[in-house]
């Protein structure tokens, strides 16, 4: 006889897997502070890349007025007024990038001690099923 509150639990199961199961994968394979640090490392490199871009299409828009002072320009003041942007740039993606990993962090941990709580509550079902089938004479 199929007993219908395992079916349900192994339905929640499967559906968990299926959606936030993938989701949250990464969380169990990394303690908090890998898991940051992999997210950092990452946005170091992403945010270096996109201020790249965005410095060059800044550069791109005003062609005309870098080449008109060109001659007069002070390229070592200009050198460091980027790095100091590039600084400020990624100090605040990578604030913004470390409080993002903690959360989704904290947010998978919670998710799947829900999962795992659900997991031993079907081993349950199916232990109590297993003594009612047997018989308890030796």
């Amino acid at each position: 006889m199929i007993d219908q509150e395992r079916v349900r639990e192994m339905t929640k199961l499967a559906a968990y897997e299926q959606r936030e199961g993938k989701k949250y994968r990464p969380v169990t394979r990394y303690y908090r502070g890998d898991f940051a640090a992999r997210h950092l490392l990452k946005g170091f490199f992403c945010g270096t890349v996109v201020f790249g871009l965005i410095f060059l299409l800044w550069g791109v828009c005003h062609m005309d007025l870098l080449m008109e002072e060109l001659d007069s320009m002070n390229l070592i003041a200009i050198g460091t007024a980027i790095f100091i942007r590039y600084l400020l740039f990624m100090v605040v993606y990578l604030v913004a990038v470390d409080i993002y990993a903690n959360v989704f962090y904290a947010a998978g941990r919670k998710s799947m001690k829900r999962q795992y709580r659900r997991l031993k509550r079907l081993g349950r079902l199916y232990d109590e099923q297993e003594n009612r089938t047997t018989p308890t004479g030796h």
